[in-house]
């Protein structure tokens, strides 16, 4: 399909930032031919034409670490710290014991509310509860490909739990933990051109040093990413000096680990020569305020790392730990949080949140090549903006972006050259029809929380 986009206000996130004013993108087999000043593109028959006179298009945004299934549980666990959080969480998933079906439906639902406000491209940090059923690996590869989302399924694994005794393995052996990652690569690498996988180990402290060791001679075997959650609370940054004798990150350095391919959600409780070390190895950072401040977490030093050359994306996490999945608003989060502690020169500016939900996302998914900018050449990933009164009038637009977009403004939807959502109508899937089923869940839902509530835990 060969679309014509003309006459938009068109935000580039090229190497020179350029805002481009009344321009013309001609979108073809899924790619990014041409950008040009408006009327200067020759329009083939084949092409279909679209005015976007008035509007702005953007680079899909990119939610860098999510957990799509935890869409399931929103608005639940009210809780005072990250271990009540997670050990309630984790029951009720065991509970509930979704079928592959159901994941299918959760993760489609979960799916549509990123296109809506304009997220093209997720990692899904996924782990098949209450044991890593292949059909619900699929089910949720399935749903990323059925929405239209460009995605990675980060598929999320553990040998051990020193931090939470109420979140039990499914097993403790390292080697058998790595033979299952290794037959579930096996199955979802080239389903789908748009369809991405890395190795998930849940967090370091959650891993014996043999499956990390495993994790990464795997991760080089097959040429793929690896991404995990790193000192999320601050009790995850002392069980790890107990475990380990020194700093996770001095740790992970030992363990030949840190690596540029791997990405790190959170990193709000590590020390300067962590953030060095983080550093030397350009690993990328994944920031999740919304999730942060749910949870009582802390906050990430975002600014000091950028400053140490660490490259930032964003991640939605899940529902259930933040708010919902919206890029827009982590971008509002991240620019404002640090302002209530630090001084100015540690604000995380508009312009830096914007590289956050694009750019930066797409280097923590090792995807910075083909998306996160609008030039030739890239994905035709693409966000189209029929401003609402929340972003008008148009005096700053990246500075409005980050701090006033709400996603109202989400108009159109485009992934791989394809409307995924065309003048605010899903073409994917049937919206209504999933709502229905999505709510008719709530029941087993509310029979297993009140399962959990009775445990007591």
């Amino acid at each position: 399909m060969s679309l014509l986009l003309k006459g938009g206000t068109v935000v580039t996130m090229n190497q020179g930032r350029e805002v481009l004013s009344g321009y013309d993108l001609l979108l073809d087999g899924g790619t990014i031919v041409k950008i040009a000043p408006a009327g200067s593109i020759t329009n083939r028959r084949d092409t279909e034409e679209h005015s976007c006179h008035g509007k702005v298009i953007i680079p899909g945004l990119v939610s860098a670490h999510s957990h799509l299934s935890g869409l399931a549980q929103r608005g639940l666990w009210q809780e005072k710290s990250f271990e009540s959080w997670s050990a309630k969480t984790f029951a009720l998933d065991n509970l509930v014991n979704f079928s592959a079906e159901e994941i299918h439906l959760i993760h489609c639902a979960a799916g549509i509310e990123f296109i809506r406000h304009g997220v093209t491209t997720v990692l899904d940090m996924f782990t098949a509860h209450p044991s890593n059923a292949l059909d619900k690996v699929d089910a949720a590869c399935k749903a990323i490909v059925d929405t239209g989302l460009r995605g990675v399924l980060a598929h999320s694994f553990r040998d051990q739990s020193p931090d939470n005794q109420g979140v039990v393995p499914t097993t403790t052996s390292a080697e058998a933990v790595a033979l299952t990652a290794r037959e579930i690569a096996g199955r979802i690498r080239g389903r789908d051109s748009r369809l991405g996988f890395m190795l998930a180990p849940s967090a370091p402290q959650r891993c014996s040093d043999k499956l990390l060791e495993l994790t990464a001679t795997l991760a080089h075997e097959l040429g793929i990413g690896i991404h995990t959650h790193l000192a999320e609370a601050k009790s995850h940054a002392e069980i790890g000096k107990a475990i380990y004798g020194e700093p996770t990150v001095k740790h992970l350095e030992r363990l030949a680990f840190l690596d540029n391919d791997l990405s790190v959600a959170h990193a709000i409780w590590i020390d300067e020569e962590e953030i060095g070390l983080l550093g030397k190895y350009n690993v990328k950072i994944v920031h999740n305020p919304a999730a942060n401040l749910r949870l009582g977490s802390g906050v990430a030093r975002i600014k000091q790392m950028m400053r140490s050359g660490l490259s930032v994306g964003l991640g939605c996490d899940s529902v259930n730990a933040g708010t919902n999945y919206s890029v827009f608003e982590q971008m509002k989060l991240a620019t404002l949080m640090p302002r209530s502690l630090w001084s100015p020169e540690n604000w995380v500016l508009p312009e830096d949140a914007l590289e956050m939900a694009t750019l930066g996302g797409a280097r923590a998914l090792l995807l910075d090549r083909t998306i996160g900018s609008i030039e030739e050449g890239k994905k035709a990933d693409l966000v189209i903006l029929n401003p609402s009164s929340s972003l008008l009038p148009l005096n700053n637009l990246t500075d409005q972006l980050a701090l006033a977009e709400n996603g109202d403004s989400v108009e159109s939807v485009v992934v791989d050259g394809k409307p995924v959502m065309w003048e605010r109508r899903i073409r994917t899937i049937d919206e209504e029809s999933l709502k229905v089923q999505v709510s008719s869940l709530q029941p087993r839902i509310d029979k297993a929380y009140a399962g959990v509530t009775a445990r007591g835990l």
